[in-house]
């Protein structure tokens, strides 16, 4: 073998020796770091771990805390509104009864007359109602009429219709005669049983009405002149049709 090849295979062996070398002094040295960082990072991810588990505990109580919380609310509106259609429940029942009492009160007031008065006869007013007609001021009327003794024979007389309120100058009654508008401005009365009453009225821009007052003027003494106050209380519903006024100041059974 010629000596400047013998050279050149001394010196790669010589150089993959040193390589070889080389690459296991890095590998050494990268065991060596490796276990040196894990050594130092370990503890900390243990403790980031710990903490991370701790983080979760808490969310699980806070969602469990903000369940219970939204329960109670709805616990508590549900409550509320029970409370609160309990009262109106409550108040409509005591309205009612007290509805009631006073038409106890106005029929024994009636009774009490028609025992002190005799054989005379009474008429009583049911169902007012009052009705906006759709304009400023103007308003429908409907209520029926009624004999407090059964089989008492067949009564005529008037109705005193009248309006009370306010205008500038102090207190005022105003009766249908008094409004022109009015239709019918007389209501006569002709029943055995009952009779229905209706009719249209325009009240003056400056009067604010605060009642109603109806009283029954019969045409002999064989009834009892009486009259009922009633509060202004004026809807928007309309009554049933009953159909024209005259119809109505006709209609009886």
């Amino acid at each position: 073998m010629p000596e400047s090849l013998r050279r050149l295979s001394y010196r790669l062996l010589a150089g993959g020796f040193y390589a070889v070398l080389l690459a296991a002094a890095l590998w050494a040295g990268f065991e060596l770091g490796q276990e040196r960082v894990t050594s130092i990072v370990q503890p900390e991810l243990v403790a980031l771990d710990r903490e991370r588990l701790d983080l979760i505990a808490q969310r699980d109580v806070l969602r469990d805390e903000l369940a219970a919380a939204l329960r109670e609310r709805v616990i508590s509106e549900r409550s509320g509104q029970i409370e609160r259609e309990t009262a109106r429940a409550l108040t409509d029942q005591l309205k009612e009864a007290q509805e009631a009492r006073l038409d106890l009160s106005r029929e024994l007031s009636y009774l009490k007359r028609l025992v002190q008065d005799g054989q005379r006869g009474a008429i009583r007013v049911h169902d007012l109602r009052i009705v906006s007609a759709g304009t400023p001021k103007t308003f429908r009327y409907a209520f029926t009429l009624t004999q407090v003794v059964p089989g008492f024979s067949e009564s005529t007389g008037h109705i005193r219709f009248e309006i009370e309120g306010r205008n500038p100058s102090g207190a005022a009654t105003l009766s249908l005669e008094d409004l022109p508008s009015a239709a019918p401005r007389a209501l006569p009365i002709a029943l055995e049983y009952l009779q229905s009453l209706s009719g249209t009225f325009e009240l003056p821009g400056d009067f604010e009405p605060t009642g109603l007052l109806i009283g029954v003027e019969p045409s002999d003494d064989r009834l009892i002149p009486t009259s009922e106050s009633f509060p202004w209380a004026p809807t928007i519903e309309a009554p049933s049709p009953s159909g024209s006024p005259e119809e109505a100041l006709s209609k009886r059974t």
